[in-house]
């Protein structure tokens, strides 16, 4: 089992799973690679290393689309074991009507002539596919990203929010990239793409408030249901700025989030 640095003796309660760099000491976090001494690594394509009803509340913020459709039940159905009875399961995931909504609006401006609304309709189409095809770390999103100037840069900093604002902030500080190598031809190439295609980067499923909440009940969770990132179930969840910064910014912009209880 994982061990963590704890500021109080008592047992964690609060289990956030992959956390990326969104976390918080009073919270058990884990996520594929370790950032010691909060963070501790697992594999969540694995049984979780706690005992039944060890929590009182779990979160996961982008993890679920990762999963596959057979892997995404398993995944929820170990959140609803270390969960005790009673607690609360928080989700937020890529809202794909939210994403197929911005997408119809900007089709609509970009067939009638909109230059700005074929820009917004190019990122939506990235948005949509461009992280479940692509075959290489960041795909023809970071390439969008680079761009000086960048199409649409409000309405993208709108969807990717501060992480992303300071990511463009990087890169632009760092200046014109390297070129890419190009591709291997041949076996090796076929065997580096599919490596990079299982690493945990590519989306393998999409979600809305209602395949979503259907697969919660579906697991075993009740009482389910879409709520923002300002309001939680969680005992005094803003304070632990997982889904909103300081300053009020929302994390992930694009996201569903939903609650349910065990």
């Amino acid at each position: 089992m994982p061990s963590f640095s704890q500021a109080s003796p008592n047992p964690p309660r609060l289990l956030n799973l992959g956390c990326g760099d969104s976390y918080h000491p009073d919270w058990v976090n884990l996520d594929f690679h370790a950032r010691p001494p909060h963070v501790a690594a697992h594999d969540l394509a694995t049984p979780l290393p706690f005992a039944d009803d060890a929590f009182d509340a779990v979160y996961h913020s982008h993890v679920l689309e990762h999963l596959s459709p057979s892997q995404a039940p398993v995944f929820l159905g170990e959140c609803l074991r270390v969960l005790r009875p009673g607690g609360t399961l928080r989700v937020a995931v890529p809202d794909l009507a939210g994403i197929v909504g911005l997408y119809l609006e900007a089709l609509e401006g970009a067939l009638a002539g909109d230059k700005a609304a074929e820009d917004r309709y190019d990122w939506m189409m990235l948005e949509l596919f461009d992280q479940m095809t692509r075959d290489v770390p960041g795909g023809e999103m970071l390439a969008w990203l680079r761009r000086t100037p960048m199409p649409a840069q409000e309405f993208v900093y709108g969807r990717v929010g501060p992480a992303g604002r300071r990511l463009v902030e990087r890169l632009r500080a760092d200046g014109e990239p390297k070129a890419a190598p190009p591709a291997r031809a041949g076996a090796d190439g076929h065997c580096a793409v599919g490596r990079f295609r299982a690493g945990g980067e590519i989306h393998r499923w999409m979600y809305d408030r209602f395949s979503l909440g259907r697969l919660l009940e579906r697991t075993g969770f009740r009482e389910i249901r879409t709520c923002s990132a300002f309001c939680s179930s969680i005992a005094g969840f803003d304070a632990y700025r997982l889904d909103v910064e300081a300053d009020a910014t929302v994390r992930k912009p694009d996201s569903l989030y939903m609650e349910a209880f065990k």
